[in-house]
């Protein structure tokens, strides 16, 4: 039986401590994920507000908190929230207000929530989480304030065809979409809360795996009974001799990045 995506994040919490790729890989520079954190620093300011939908176990907090006035970071997982508390106190950011919200719809009556009053908010930032915050961004977010977030995209490999039957594509991945799907899902969801596009990136850059190891951690990751890895080395040992190169095995590392302006 398949688990849900709240008992996944449950499940992450209790296993790894948060909400993070398990696989050890080098990442080529000018890739999305820094891409991200340098544009939300670029529109910080000492008197702003805040708001992070999605923020999981909070490893952005600490980075971004420090240069803003105000920070308020949800999720609908209270574990993850648990260990972003936690590690907030222990920094001494006074700062920080974290909330267990889920601000989907069918979590609200019908209509998207943010937990946040009516034009509180000077910035919304999100990397990696929902996008269902974007519908009510329009009520919460001041006139002139953002909104970011970076969009994880599908990966492609040339060795995908040749991964063993007993392994899945990338299971983080496997729901993403290419770059025009990403493009179309934000658009539509910026159209339907009344908000229109600002600007947008793409990334793809290699992200080298070192070891089968790591392959096998990427491949099974957040998926249901996947094989031991004993029963499988033999063939991602094959992968690695037929398709890695000096540094380790080639993946696609794909991210869109879109920043909207409340008018």
């Amino acid at each position: 039986m398949a688990l849900d995506i709240m008992q996944r994040m449950r499940g992450l919490a209790a296993s790894q401590g948060g909400y993070f790729y398990p696989w050890k890989s080098s990442l080529a520079p000018g890739n999305g994920e820094d891409a991200y954190a340098a544009l939300v620093e670029a529109c910080l300011q000492p008197d702003a507000t805040v708001l992070e939908a999605g923020c999981g176990h909070g490893p952005d907090i600490p980075r971004f908190a420090p240069k803003v006035a105000r920070y308020v970071a949800y999720d609908a997982v209270a574990e993850f929230i648990d260990i972003a508390r936690r590690a907030a106190a222990e920094r001494g950011l006074t700062n920080v207000e974290l909330v267990v919200a889920n601000s989907a719809p069918q979590h609200n009556g019908g209509r998207a929530r943010l937990p946040a009053d009516d034009g509180s908010v000077d910035l919304i930032v999100s990397r990696r989480g929902p996008t269902n915050f974007i519908l009510d961004a329009r009520r919460a977010v001041r006139p002139g304030g953002a909104l970011i977030q970076l969009n994880p995209v599908d990966l492609t490999a040339p060795w995908f065809e040749a991964l063993p039957t007993a392994l899945p594509l990338p299971g983080a991945y496997r729901a993403a979409g290419g770059f025009e799907t990403i493009a179309g899902r934000i658009a539509a969801r910026l159209a339907e809360g009344g908000l229109a596009l600002h600007s947008a990136w793409t990334f793809d850059v290699p992200e080298i795996l070192a070891e089968p190891e790591d392959l096998y951690a990427c491949l099974t990751w957040m998926t249901d009974d996947p094989p031991p890895l004993t029963a499988v080395r033999a063939d991602l040992e094959r992968l690695f001799r037929e398709f890695a190169g000096p540094k380790g095995l080639e993946l696609r590392h794909r991210r869109y990045l879109w920043k909207a302006v409340v008018g």
